[in-house]
């Protein structure tokens, strides 16, 4: 735990440590361009207020910061209860807090709950913005990443390889016998680098067999109505994909809304792929194939790194799980041409 002080801050910044004081307590009170200088020396040096510090540096406060992109996805809910359970297990306790897959808000949310007590995080994806990068490296705090996997680097990291799991729903379409496959993907420019190696993935297998994806890629948010509007885009443009491979469930089942909208028949006119393998995949009509993503097993499995990482008891490691393919009724191979 990194031990910088209010007279380190102070110094830093160029004010008294009663500004810093008051920029921790009443920051309504600080000038703005004071209170910048101070924040940014804060971030800086990782500086922990004293409260919290003594508690942290003692392993007393037990508490553990969690940031997850959303709960209205089932995934991450799934994911935050079983972390939740196995803290407890351990007498650790979860502060939760949700980024909208926002790198600045998750910034914003993990530092705060350092600052209230948070002994350790556990995060997201590896992608940070800077001053969360520079703050967790200048305090010190333990951290786990999660849904991600980084062979090239000694960071904590507990998930699966987003690449080869989406590598192996594109290998599964093309056994089938179809060649004209598109993507819906998750939304790339927001640095979300789960969506972003998927997408990548993607292109990766089709290339390697040969296949066309300029312009078979339409990106959309993880919800019913992004799968919806991305699959109407792409058949507006007159795109005629024989399968569709999507970054999540919930945009495979917005496509398959529109596949019955517009009297498309699911697996005989397009074949879909989801992805994670959410509980109501298996209930949908028909039910959807998908690939299974372990997030119950990945909340368990980090919240006993960030634990082990707390009390001293564990190096930084690597845990990567396999994902795999749940084929129900949504794949078939691609209707023969009329002769």
């Amino acid at each position: 735990m990194n031990n910088a002080t209010t007279s380190d801050v102070a110094r830093l910044a160029e004010v008294s440590t009663a500004t810093v004081s008051r920029t921790l307590n009443t920051p309504n009170l600080v000038r703005p361009e004071v209170r910048e200088r101070v924040e940014a020396a804060i971030e800086k040096l990782g500086f922990i207020p004293n409260d919290s510090a003594r508690a942290l540096r003692q392993n007393k406060t037990r508490l553990i910061g969690v940031v997850v992109p959303t709960l209205s996805y089932a995934l991450y809910a799934e994911f935050y209860q079983k972390l939740q359970e196995a803290l407890a297990r351990h007498g650790f306790f979860a502060l939760l807090a949700t980024s909208e897959y926002d790198l600045h808000v998750e910034a914003e949310q993990a530092i705060r709950l350092i600052r209230q007590g948070a002994q350790g995080l556990v995060l997201v994806g590896k992608v940070r913005e800077k001053r969360l990068s520079d703050f967790l490296a200048a305090s010190r705090v333990p951290t786990v990443n999660t849904y991600v996997v980084d062979p090239t680097d000694n960071t904590n990291n507990v998930g699966f390889d987003n690449v080869k799991a989406i590598e192996s729903a594109v290998d599964h379409l093309i056994a089938l016998g179809h060649r004209r496959i598109a993507m819906l993907s998750g939304i790339t420019t927001r640095r979300n680098d789960r969506a972003l190696a998927r997408r990548r993935g993607y292109e990766a297998t089709m290339q390697r067999n040969g296949l066309e994806t300029e312009g078979w890629v339409e990106e959309a948010p993880y919800t019913i109505a992004g799968g919806r509007s991305a699959l109407r885009s792409m058949l507006d443009r007159a795109l005629e994909p024989t399968a569709l491979v999507c970054g999540s469930d919930m945009l495979a089942i917005g496509a398959l809304q529109e596949c019955k909208t517009r009297s498309i028949n699911v697996p005989k006119d397009l074949s879909i792929m989801g992805f994670d393998d959410l509980e109501i995949a298996a209930h949908l009509d028909p039910p959807l194939s998908t690939v299974e993503v372990p997030s119950k097993e990945m909340g368990i499995t980090a919240a006993e790194c960030i634990v082990g990482l707390c009390l001293g008891t564990e190096l930084p490691s690597r845990t990567v799980f396999e994902t795999g393919l749940v084929i129900r009724s949504t794949t078939a191979p691609p209707r023969a041409p009329s002769r």
